[in-house]
């Protein structure tokens, strides 16, 4: 006959079973990629963050929005950089330490203004006007070499270089990244910029059209470092932006197509 003793140690010993077998497993290590692009693009890039995310359950991206020569220059220095997306000409630099180049989107430049437009800017012409306050990228940086190259082909029909140096004074403000020009000009800091397109919102801002002849066609382009940690699921972003779920987000939020 079984002693009740023996019950009740068979009892404990299968509960102490049990409970040993129902502790939760170790949660799985997250993965994190690293992204390092021009912060021109990060409206849709946000996006599709949201969307790859969701697909890659214990993936996430760690995004810095910085000026396209920023970009190239930490990627150059060896960074390991799953995602990288910036313009093609700044990033030409990194070309043997990276994957192909893989165009994402184009861009072309406006002027914006306040909405009460208090430099009275109508055209390109304007700034050179005495006194106007202007916010520009710096010279190293993607906006500030397209601008550049802009105002240089501008001075053809507008005095020469006298109008690049009336310019040049009326510069009240520049940065590396492009939404900081943005944000001068939405403070009040400044009463005109020269800005990408995407970023000219009727909405915020008085948005006025460079002429065909003066304007610069930009090439955006993605790829992955050599050096990244992880670069299986960085090629497959770079695949989700220049697909059709993609291209789509871009388009919505008027970056130009690719080709």
């Amino acid at each position: 006959m079984i002693s009740k003793r023996f019950f009740g140690v068979a009892i404990v010993a299968a509960v102490v079973l049990i409970s040993g077998n129902l502790h939760p497993a170790p949660a799985a290590e997250t993965i994190t990629l690293k992204a390092l692009l021009a912060s021109s693009a990060r409206p849709p890039f946000d996006a599709l963050v949201k969307v790859f995310e969701q697909k890659h359950p214990g993936v996430k991206i760690q995004a810095e929005y910085l000026g396209g020569g920023v970009v190239a220059n930490r990627v150059d220095a060896g960074e390991a950089v799953d995602i990288i997306l910036a313009g093609d000409s700044p990033l030409k630099k990194v070309v043997n330490i990276t994957d192909p180049f893989t165009p994402v989107y184009k861009t072309i430049d406006v002027i914006v203004t306040p909405k009460k437009n208090p430099g009275n800017v109508h055209d390109i012409r304007d700034l050179g006007k005495p006194g106007l306050k202007i916010a520009l990228g710096t010279p190293s940086s993607a906006v500030g070499t397209i601008s550049s190259q802009i105002i240089q082909k501008a001075s053809v029909d507008n005095g020469g270089f006298e109008f690049v140096q009336k310019v040049l004074k009326n510069t009240n403000y520049q940065s590396e990244k492009g939404q900081d020009v943005v944000d001068a000009v939405s403070s009040g800091k400044s009463e005109a910029a020269i800005v990408f397109v995407t970023d000219g919102d009727t909405h915020k801002f008085n948005v006025i059209e460079i002429p065909e002849k003066y304007n610069v066609v930009s090439t955006y382009v993605a790829t992955v470092a050599k050096a990244a940690k992880n670069a299986k699921l960085g090629r497959e972003f770079v695949a989700l932006m220049a697909g059709k779920e993609g291209q789509s987000v871009f388009r919505k939020m008027r970056y130009l197509p690719p080709a």
